[in-house]
């Protein structure tokens, strides 16, 4: 027999409300009648049906009230924007300023007036400034003129979101300071005047890695580029570098070791006086919204074992939910908040059950296994909503943070005690220094050696919805199972559900594959145009047409989306802008085998740029091609003129060339398409006739022998 408490079922229904209110009326219906049914199911195995009927239909009610409030949450963000001519905004920083990896800072602020004309209600914007002057801190009253920057729509893979749209983009050109005396501005100039002596003190005692950890670690400002934080990215422990759960619970125990010898065992103070050490350090880095919501569930977790020792671990999460849901509908959107949920569900109904299975005589080996268990359940459940929302699959991860976690852990707690040092003995903090620059060198070291591995890493398509469902159901039922053990290990069926739910998840598993020879994919950018070419015979070729940085980052992600890792070459042709910068995001993603740039950009090095991609360029002359011929396959691309790019690929079914200035030879199925209008001419096997197509959204062409066909890109 299964039996959940009240809270639990209340949370379930709160969040699934909340998370249907992101998609279209009819799911939402399904949702609510989904729940009904699991709700029947559970009256019928438990021992008190009238009891749990009343608790049952009290959380389904709660259903749609949460489903209204996410959804005003979400019309309100939506409609709440600053008029499109605006070149003027006041109001308050919300975040201190960050650097970007491109250049520039950005930071964000809840604007109240517009050219002088105050805002209905405040609405918050995400500010870019040019360049790296110092930027706001937390709390101040600033004035910056610009203008409103636009946003491309979700057009290519892994570019949809449900929920609230991302805040408005404002592009600052000059900013101002404006008096304020409120509380959180004082506290803004206090903690940002302290951050400010940490690094002042610190950058010449430290390496650049180890002021790095400083920086991302304990005073949450960025510092590491776009190569730093890839090596991070393909060892899956991007999440040690933004603070979150792990770096609170680190800062709670070291807090609750060193006031636990001030107070008595059973004083509340004992408790208490970590969670306030732990909100001063949340208040130091400025509240980050992560950060936040780790603090609250902490704070549940911390007072549900004070006052309810008998409160399950599965109690103490709903709790963090709800409470979490009631606060901010739209916060169940959030990946990061996802993640954290399924990291720490995970930690406790699959890592600790795992650990407790470890049969290991030496206390070391029973540590590592331990660990290893541990970091098998929190990245489990994380790793399919990863994969769904980040389209990358690190299998390396779970050696990697066997390794790094412990290793930050303690490098983080040395950093804390290293930077109280250096503000009070500068001295003794510089004999120090070595051995946190020594820390910090072979952290990087074994991740480096760790991401070396042949398929350390790899970007992936996103599961289908039926594979992430069936998925979430096997969690579901593992979770139900481990907090239910006592009763169901008595009648021996502990493991029951879960082979059931396994055989779910086998028969549901949707691959969604399409067998083809050759297929071209045409990704949306603002600027410029772009081509994926995918054949058998001669690898993964990009085209790039006179396109900029933010065409190249968008197309990057889209190819990550696609489930593409190599490039065997990249063609950037006509007059890219921005092209140190459309590099860096290319490399950051992907791993190019082979560049070819305008003459005019390949004869020197290119500023910026890391030192190992420099060898991966070729120079492209006006009136060049770069040609591959395999079997009967060919493809050429490059400058073919000085008046403008073109692509021609050619293969026993598929022809394509620049411009479609002639039509289709009917015998000859193809496509052509024009790089300076997006349309796209196709001739299926399909169909008896011409299709002129729009590019309003990322398409596929497909060839497999004679056939042709052209369809919405399958893994969308």
């Amino acid at each position: 027999m299964i039996r959940l408490r009240l809270v639990t079922l209340v949370a379930l229904t709160v969040v699934a409300g909340a998370l249907s209110a992101g998609t279209k009326g009819a799911t939402a219906i399904l949702t609510f009648a989904a729940l009904a049914g699991l709700g029947a199911v559970y009256l019928i195995q438990t021992r008190h049906p009238r009891l749990n009927l009343i608790r049952v239909m009290l959380a389904l009610s709660l259903f749609w009230p949460s489903f209204a409030m996410a959804r005003r949450a979400i019309q309100s963000s939506a409609s709440g924007q600053v008029p499109p001519d605006t070149s003027v905004v006041t109001g308050t920083a919300l975040t201190p300023s960050v650097a970007r990896s491109t250049g520039g800072t950005t930071f964000e602020m809840s604007v109240v007036t517009a050219d002088g004309i105050p805002i209905g209600r405040p609405v918050t914007v995400q500010v870019q400034m040019p360049d790296r002057r110092t930027g706001p801190t937390f709390g101040q009253r600033i004035r910056v003129s610009g203008k409103i920057g636009t946003t491309s729509p979700a057009l290519n893979p892994g570019e949809e979101r449900l929920g609230p749209p991302p805040p408005a983009l404002y592009l600052g050109q000059d900013i101002q300071a404006l008096p304020g005396h409120s509380l959180a501005s004082w506290w803004g100039r206090l903690t940002g005047r302290a951050r400010d002596l940490i690094e002042l003190r610190a950058r010449p005692v430290l390496s650049y890695r180890a002021f790095g950890f400083l920086e991302e670690l304990l005073l949450h400002r960025r510092l590491f580029g776009t190569v730093d934080r890839h090596l991070f990215s393909i060892t899956g422990t991007s999440h040690l570098l933004a603070i979150s759960g792990l770096h609170l619970s680190l800062v709670f125990a070291v807090m609750s070791i060193l006031l636990g010898l001030i107070f008595s065992e059973r004083s509340i103070g004992r408790t208490l006086a970590p969670l306030v050490a732990t909100f001063v350090y949340l208040a130091f880095i400025d509240f980050p919204l992560s950060a936040d919501r780790a603090f609250v569930m902490l704070c549940v977790f911390t007072v549900t074992r004070m006052f309810g020792g008998h409160t399950g671990r599965l109690a103490s999460l709903s709790w963090a939910a709800l409470i979490l849901t009631v606060i901010d509908p739209a916060s169940v959107f959030d990946i990061g908040l996802q993640l954290s949920f399924a990291s720490v569900a995970g930690l406790c109904f699959i890592g600790e059950p795992l650990s407790h299975l470890v049969r290991a005589t030496g206390r070391f080996a029973r540590g590592l296994l331990s660990s290893l268990c541990s970091t098998i359940g929190a990245s489990l459940p994380a790793a399919a909503l990863a994969v769904s929302a980040f389209h990358v699959v690190a299998p390396i991860a779970l050696l990697a943070n066997v390794i790094a976690i412990p290793a930050v852990s303690l490098l983080l707690i040395g950093l804390l005690a290293w930077s109280a040092l250096l503000l009070t003995i500068p001295s003794f903090a510089a004999l120090l220094a070595p051995i946190i620059n020594a820390v910090s060198s072979v952290l990087f070291g074994c991740l480096e050696l760790l991401g070396r591995f042949p398929g350390s890493h790899r970007n992936v398509p996103a599961p289908s919805p039926f594979l992430l469902l069936s998925l979430g159901i096997l969690f579901g039922v593992i979770i139900l199972s481990v907090d239910n053990r006592p009763r169901l290990s008595r009648r021996h069926h502990a493991g029951a559900p879960v082979a059931v739910a396994a055989i779910l998840v086998l028969l549901v598993w949707v691959f969604g594959a399409v067998p083809f020879d050759t297929r071209v994919t045409f990704p949306v950018v603002d600027q410029g145009s772009v081509i994926l070419v995918r054949s058998r015979g001669i690898g993964t070729w990009l085209c790039l047409f006179d396109t900029d940085a933010k065409a190249a980052d968008r197309v990057a992600h889209a190819l990550a989306a696609l489930g593409v890792n190599t490039l065997d070459v990249v063609v950037v042709a006509g007059s890219p802008a921005d092209l140190p910068d459309q590099l860096d995001a290319l490399f950051g993603l992907l791993t190019p085998s082979h560049v070819y740039l305008p003459s005019q950009y390949a004869r020197t090095p290119i500023p910026g740029l890391d030192t190992r991609f420099q060898q991966t360029i070729a120079s492209l002359d006006n009136g060049k091609m770069v040609c591959v011929e395999v079997g009967g396959t060919t493809i050429q691309a490059g400058n073919a003129s000085q008046s403008g790019p073109s692509m021609a690929l050619v293969t026993a079914a598929l022809v394509g060339r620049s411009s479609p200035t002639t039509p289709l030879p009917p015998n000859s199925p193809g496509f052509a398409y024009d790089t300076s209008t997006g349309t796209v001419q196709v001739l299926t096997t399909d169909s008896p006739s011409n299709l002129s197509l729009n590019q309003t959204g990322c398409i596929s062409i497909f060839t497999r022998g004679s056939r042709c066909w052209v369809a919405p890109d399958p893994r969308r």
